[in-house]
């Protein structure tokens, strides 16, 4: 069992946000075959966004892709249909503080961690735009969801050490790190770019390393709880997430190239390293981290 947050998981791994479609029966399909420690649904804002117009993802290279989705979901309030079918991970956004709080007043019953996205570099308004209001968007969340953990979820910026502070003194419980890094590709034929929205957010191994340097400078700071997510395609990945500081590793784009099977895969790799050395996973979470 792995204790974050004062929630009790059974498992290290949980699927990352924007992965499985908003479908019911999909959904339950993968708690009860895959059993991960939860899953994290895509984020929901008060009312329905529309995707972006296709084309919205690229694959650029080996495992490396590029997506505009923005946001696109169906509203908070499709959580009635989903239930609870396994411990759910309930992303949610919004283009406002307020807009946020009636969110999380609705996503607070359907989730074991209320996470606030505060990242998505694909929907202006959303996401990374809401960023500067770290602090406040914690507190507020926190003020009305007092029985569950409120996680933020920040991306790759220069000043993501600092957002990471204020989150945690708004009064955030832990932090999800990192989402996409806002990337741009140009179709040399037409010299636009490939994607509708122009540019897009880059995920995959080629983002792997950022993850890894991110997740460290903020456990050695702050010590935080933390969802760590970025390339993570094998055991070796998940264990390096954990290594600097991450208690739950989210495995995202490496589902769409491998399936879910992979989260198996990634799941008997780190527990036969960690049999074979004669460690449990809580003796490897920050131990690459020098203070």
């Amino acid at each position: 069992m792995i204790r974050i947050a004062n929630v009790e998981m059974n498992d290290f791994l949980t699927v990352a946000s924007g992965i499985v479609p908003d479908v019911p029966e999909y959904i339950s399909k993968v708690c009860n075959e895959i059993k991960p420690a939860s899953l994290t649904l895509k984020t929901l804002t008060l009312n329905g966004v529309e995707p972006h117009r296709p084309p919205t993802v690229l694959k650029f290279h080996d495992s490396c892709y590029m997506n505009a989705i923005g946001l696109g979901n169906p509203g908070v309030r499709s959580l009635e249909n989903i239930g609870k079918p396994c411990q759910l991970i309930v992303s949610i956004g919004g283009s406002s503080i307020d807009e946020i709080v009636k969110v999380a007043e609705i996503a607070k019953q359907y989730g074991t961690i209320i996470e606030v996205n505060l990242s998505s570099p694909n929907r202006k308004g959303f996401g990374e735009s809401m960023a500067r209001y770290t602090k406040e968007v914690a507190g507020a969340v926190k003020d009305i969801i007092n029985d569950k953990p409120v996680f933020i979820k920040l991306g790759p910026w220069d000043e993501t050490l600092q957002l990471a502070g204020k989150a945690l003194e708004g009064g955030a419980d832990g932090l999800t790190l990192i989402n996409t890094l806002k990337g741009m590709k140009i179709d040399l034929n037409s010299f636009s770019p490939y994607l509708s929205y122009t540019t897009g957010g880059i995920s995959g191994k080629c983002i792997h390393p950022l993850a890894v340097r991110i997740i460290h400078d903020v456990y050695r700071e702050y010590e935080p709880e933390i969802i760590g997510i970025g390339g993570v395609f094998d055991w070796e990945d998940a264990l390096e997430l954990a290594s600097v500081g991450a208690k739950i590793i989210g495995v995202g784009t490496a589902i769409l190239d491998e399936g879910l099977s992979v989260l198996t895969e990634i799941r008997k790799g780190v527990n036969d390293f960690l049999s074979e050395k004669g460690l449990r996973f809580p003796d490897v979470i920050g131990r690459a981290v020098k203070k």
